[in-house]
């Protein structure tokens, strides 16, 4: 007797790591009726080459020192101690905690807001309701071009001061993904469906 079952479905990789990803920027309870997640964003890899070369330089340094050692000398094994104890410090002041800045950074853009949450000890975050969105500008040099990430500049009709994005992998293709959202939301008010409450 055969039994016919249907697989669940499987939800491609990608999907899940933007999915956690976006979890860790805005909870489900955060989001307003009807608020879905557009794009999660988080900066360019490149942010962290230079952190990279100077944990490659820390690791050198050490190294080096760890080979000239005398071990013959009673003094050799503290010393030796030291140096893993100081290029382990510097280690984490020059990449790990650059690395966790960079991944505490995130980039939400909802079909109501667009959303930054930031920092490693102190969390911190910034909204800007897609309804008061004035201009979405972009920059980048020959070498963020080159590099395929560049920066954000988000005005707003509000008193605080508008939004500035750094690194966002291709630049221009989230700012036409911006202005899309502005457009639909700001029509969608226009035409008197004003914006849920968030969720408190």
């Amino acid at each position: 007797m055969w039994c016919m079952c249907a697989a669940p479905a499987m939800t491609p990789p990608g999907v899940r790591i933007r999915d956690k990803i976006a979890g860790m920027a805005i909870r489900d309870r955060d989001l307003a009726e009807d608020e879905e997640i557009l794009r999660t964003i988080r900066q360019h890899w490149t942010t962290l080459v230079a952190e990279f070369v100077l944990l490659l330089l820390v690791a050198a340094v050490a190294g080096v020192l760890l080979w000239l050692l005398p071990y013959g000398q009673p003094w050799a094994l503290p010393a030796m101690w030291v140096i893993l104890a100081l290029a382990a410090v510097a280690a984490c002041w020059l990449w790990l905690l650059p690395m966790l800045s960079w991944w505490s950074t995130v980039y939400v853009l909802t079909n109501r807001r667009l959303v930054k949450r930031y920092g490693i000890i102190v969390r911190n975050g910034r909204d800007i309701p897609l309804t008061r969105v004035n201009d979405v500008a972009f920059s980048a040099h020959l070498l963020d071009r080159l590099l395929g990430h560049g920066t954000l500049v988000v005005s707003s009709a509000s008193e605080n001061s508008g939004m500035v994005l750094k690194h966002v992998p291709d630049v221009e293709h989230v700012q036409s993904l911006i202005y899309q959202a502005v457009d639909e939301e700001q029509q969608r008010y226009r035409q008197g469906e004003a914006p849920p409450p968030a969720r408190p």
